[in-house]
């Protein structure tokens, strides 16, 4: 079935195949610092309820979460496979919307911070502690966490996946079968929804966090508290020599310019791959 003179059919298939198997094993080898960094983000979240500035945390993320992964039982790799696949789905799954909702947490605690700032109901000391320790909490799952699982399962899987099946579930396709036909579109949607939605929240959460630089300066220019004010201005510097990038794994940038350079770079493959393909049918 599969071209096995082609590099990029190879390593797509080894990619899909082992993605499953690496979110699972990595998942479980940080399992403890996880347990930590919720901890931390919980610590944060109390002191903003304790600060008056946010409420307990609604339903509304449980809810994208459950939503989540039933809808991809559904639609991943088809249901009624084996019991051994559907297993390796749902973990994978779980493990996908587990790291946008902790992102989607850092993101929205993040945002609270922003909003607090301008408006002097908290010292400027207090907030810079609370967003040092929420980024530093991001650092923390970006980089080791879930930094290979994001590489290799949420990007490199979806993407692989999506190419398998547009290279020979439509352009060689064998099989007119409808129930075949309808497979492959929920797939491919749903592979796409996957890495459309892990690139925008990371852009959105790194707009966010660089957000923090504007309204420290909005602050600075109300502020009449010389101590204060120049508290404000040594934060604003060291922002400006941090500007934020949203990375997996320390070398992995993610936000929406990178999401068009990896869907060009596909698309650019699959075209090559396909050229490939119909050049040795026709010779043969």
């Amino acid at each position: 079935m599969f071209d096995i003179t082609s590099i990029i059919v190879i390593c797509g298939f080894e990619i899909v195949t082992t993605a499953k198997v690496l979110s699972n094993v990595w998942r479980l080898f940080f399992d403890t610092q996880l347990s930590m960094i919720v901890a931390k983000l919980e610590a944060t979240h109390e002191k903003l309820i304790q600060l008056n500035l946010v409420r307990t945390m609604q339903t509304k993320m449980n809810f994208l979460f459950i939503t989540g992964v039933i809808v991809h039982l559904i639609a991943i790799d088809n249901i009624i496979f084996q019991a051994q696949a559907l297993f390796t789905n749902i973990i994978e799954c779980i493990a996908f919307y587990e790291y946008i909702l902790l992102i989607l947490y850092i993101r929205w605690m993040v945002y609270i911070i922003n909003e607090q700032i301008p408006q002097r109901h908290s010292t400027i000391s207090t907030l810079r502690d609370m967003y040092l320790e929420v980024i530093e909490c991001l650092n923390d799952i970006n980089r080791s966490i879930y930094g290979l699982p994001a590489i290799w399962s949420f990007i490199g899987a979806n993407v692989s996946q999506v190419e398998l099946i547009l290279y020979y579930g439509i352009i060689f396709r064998r099989s007119d079968e409808t129930g075949y036909v309808t497979y492959i579109i929920i797939t491919i949607l749903t592979r796409l929804f996957n890495v459309i939605l892990f690139y925008g929240i990371g852009d959105a959460t790194e707009k966010e966090i660089n957000r923090m630089s504007l309204v420290l300066s909005q602050r600075s220019m109300i502020e009449k508290n010389p101590r204060i004010k120049r508290q404000i201005k040594f934060f604003i510097l060291r922002r400006l020599h941090e500007h934020y990038h949203f990375k997996v794994f320390g070398i992995f940038g993610v936000n929406l310019r990178q999401l068009l350079l990896l869907l060009n770079n596909a698309v650019g493959y699959l075209v090559i791959q396909s050229l490939f393909r119909l050049n040795r049918i026709k010779n043969i």
